[in-house]
């Protein structure tokens, strides 16, 4: 999964495609995810919303997969109303499904326009709870914990005085560490992290010193350091990033990354139909950063190939201003510990006992 947007590559079908041609595709791709997302979040089998709708599963079932162009409004209702969704829901799906703005009026259930194939099972009542037990949304989070307040403006130069001391705080630390804005857009990278990645090529747009996002998802080079790269890194990062759009669905840069996944039909595939099984399989615990450990490859032979953990170290001031620390805890090797070295203070007493 190393394709990135704005660079030519060939399509599904062994023609060139290019960023920004695929518009509507990643949006209606997008209209697709709500959908299931949505249906999911209430237990509900394909067959249960297809009787809601009084339509066939068959026909509901393309509708997630492959999402009509221009549905008419009283499908949209309908569509609202089976899948018990609120006005912004309502309104969320409606600028999807038709490229704008529209008044959150989901009153009324109307029934669908469509057809439907021959082989329509037969109808049934609508249940009032789902049939089997209720499958609660996974509780992934966003890289940044929304702040009570609006997050504050970076040029402002209060904000820009305390990241500048910070910085200096970040370069004293000899582990990589990276503080990002809720876009992934990398505000400070500390020398450390630079030398974990010195080994990395060119690339406009996805460099991890610019979005780390980006890098990990998009640049050829990022498997040469993110060791297990997609289940131990593309995975959870595109978890997160599914979990941002479900609260910030008009945040442009967080919708643009989305968008260019969905120029690619593995990343797309895996984002739109691997990520839901992956989060059920391994649980909301493997998809958060903090703590998780992940395998890198160091440029540096005295590391090599090592474990680091994640570690959120992002405090009160700067949660409130937009932005997370996120520092890698390179894990001791044998070839990284000099012989003769010893411990210092750091050995927990918890753990030594002294």
């Amino acid at each position: 999964m190393t394709y990135e947007a704005g660079v030519e590559r060939p399509g599904v079908h062994g023609r060139l495609a290019c960023a920004g041609t695929t518009r509507g595709t990643a949006r209606t791709r997008r209209l697709g995810d709500v959908l299931r997302r949505r249906r999911e979040e209430l237990g509900l089998s394909l067959e249960d919303v297809a009787a809601r709708l009084d339509i066939s599963a068959y026909t509901y079932g393309t509708w997630e997969r492959n999402p009509a162009p221009a549905w008419s409004g009283e499908t949209l209702r309908a569509l609202v109303v089976a899948l018990e969704m609120d006005e912004q829901q309502g309104g969320r799906l409606h600028r999807l499904a038709t490229d704008r703005d529209t008044p959150g009026d989901w009153s009324t259930p109307v029934r669908p326009s469509g057809p439907v194939p021959p082989s329509t099972p037969a109808r049934r009542p609508v249940p009032s709870r789902p049939s089997g037990p209720a499958h609660p949304p996974v509780p992934v989070r966003p890289p940044v914990a929304a702040p009570s307040t609006a997050p504050a403006d970076p040029a402002d130069p209060e904000t820009q005085a305390y990241l500048r001391d910070y910085a200096v705080l970040m370069d004293a630390m000899p582990l990589p560490s990276l503080l990002f804005d809720r876009h992934w857009d990398v505000a400070h990278a500390n020398p450390a992290f630079d030398a974990l990645f010195r080994g990395i090529g060119p690339h406009p747009t996805a460099m991890p010193q610019q979005n780390f996002l980006r890098f990990a998802l998009f640049h050829p080079d990022a498997p040469a350091v993110l060791a297990e790269h997609e289940t131990g890194w593309c995975l959870p990062l595109m978890a997160q990033l599914a979990s941002a759009l479900e609260s910030q669905d008009d945040d442009r840069s967080l919708q643009a990354i989305r968008d260019d996944i969905a120029q690619d039909p593995i990343m797309d595939a895996a984002y739109t139909w691997g990520l839901p099984h992956w989060v059920r399989l391994v649980g909301a615990a493997a998809i958060h950063h903090d703590g998780a450990v992940r395998r890198v490859n160091h440029p540096d032979p005295r590391w090599g190939r090592t474990d680091c953990r994640i570690v959120d170290e992002t405090p009160r001031t700067l949660q409130d201003k937009g932005f997370t620390r996120m520092t890698l805890v390179l894990r001791e090797s044998g070839a990284a510990v000099v012989p003769g070295s010893r411990r210092g203070k750091s050995h927990l007493r918890a753990v030594s006992g002294g």
